[in-house]
């Protein structure tokens, strides 16, 4: 957050030296309601610089600068306790994650565990070798972020972002310390092979026929196949259709799934499903319900875990698509529904395979 006050001045010589996109920031201050026509960046920038901006308008604008080109990419498994009277998960993760972080460690660096409202956080990072590299860049310092959500009294989500899915095995790794120092919390991942072979084209299925309050579905822009067990190292075996190929595999599965026909509909999955193949992952493209923006989210498991990425965004301006991040809140806010979609539907799943193995 921005704490100091800064002078409308440097917003307009951002403007101007286009360090700042005049289309980044039409749109974002079109959606707080104001609008410019401007068709250059000096007549837009002396049009807007004296426009009075907070704080808060002024970090998401920086926000906006720093990250242009970088989307949200998140890692998302479950942990759980079976606690005694006036425990909290939440402290017991943090007294946890504290001992963690006294203990001196070669592969990784933790901050202070910050309780919030919902849950906690905590800043993470370990340095990465650079295969190929000279002594001076043979290492790289990489930063996550474990957001911990509780579900329920005895349940939290943890919510790894992450630079890039490299990131994500030490995340992982860090979370495996933390249960084997507490006996009680057990790790509950979102993992594809429990589900059945009907079950795992159905979690697809579900997530896009769910219904969001501000966004809707608009086409299918990407299937992942695969061949065997799930592994991180090994995509020899994928089959992949992505949009930008004009696939007309692509259009009919996309067809089939917003006519609500499902993806057992479509000739190519049925195939794949004959052949011991099944989706590993999807990438849907929504637009708003209340205005032009579109996003493409990707929903994929590798390993054991689900994995949520924002994939691009897309806005119109002047009759023009341009390609643009959202600010992070908007990101997280889009990151968080789909988690929680996707948590919701897999726990649906596992208990209908749990009452029809009980029949």
């Amino acid at each position: 957050m921005i704490t100091e006050y800064v002078d409308c001045v440097e917003l307009k010589r951002l403007i101007e030296d286009k360090k700042l996109k005049p289309a980044t920031l039409k749109y974002y201050l079109r959606r707080k309601g104001i609008v410019f026509t401007a068709s250059n960046a000096k007549e837009f920038a002396e049009q807007v610089y004296t426009i009075f901006l907070g704080a808060r308008e002024i970090s998401e604008i920086r926000d906006l600068m720093v990250n242009d080109g970088n989307y949200e990419k998140s890692l998302v498994m479950n942990l759980s306790m079976k606690l005694g009277p006036d425990e909290d998960i939440i402290d017991i993760l943090i007294d946890e994650m504290s001992k963690q972080k006294s203990v001196k460690s070669e592969d990784y660096f933790i901050e202070q565990p910050i309780k919030t409202e919902d849950g906690a956080y905590v800043q993470f990072s370990y340095m990465r070798r650079l295969p190929g590299r000279n002594k001076l860049l043979e290492q790289e310092r990489r930063y996550l972020r474990l957001n911990i959500r509780k579900v329920s009294e005895t349940e939290v989500v943890v919510d790894v972002r992450q630079q890039s899915a490299i990131d994500s095995k030490n995340a992982v790794g860090f979370i495996e310390k933390i249960s084997k120092a507490d006996e009680g919390i057990k790790i509950k991942h979102i993992n594809l092979e429990m589900l059945s072979s009907k079950n795992k084209v159905e979690f697809f299925d579900r997530i896009a026929a769910y219904s969001f309050k501000l966004w809707q579905l608009k086409t299918i822009t990407g299937i992942t196949v695969k061949q065997g067990l799930l592994d991180e190292d090994e995509e020899e075996d994928d089959v992949v259709l992505e949009d930008n190929e004009e696939s007309s595999t692509l259009t009919g599965i996309s067809q089939a799934v917003l006519n609500g026909n499902g993806l057992r509909s479509n000739e190519f999955v049925q195939e794949s499903i004959k052949k011991g193949y099944y989706i590993t992952a999807m990438k849907y493209r929504y637009e708003y319900k209340m205005d032009t923006t579109e996003f493409a989210v990707v929903l994929s498991f590798k390993n054991q875990d689900l994995r949520v990425d924002i994939d691009k965004t897309y806005y119109e301006d002047d009759g023009r698509i341009y390609i643009q991040p959202l600010i992070k809140s908007q990101q997280n806010e889009i990151i968080i529904a789909f988690q929680d979609i996707a948590y919701k539907v897999f726990g649906e799943l596992i208990n209908e395979q749990l009452k029809e193995s009980n029949k």
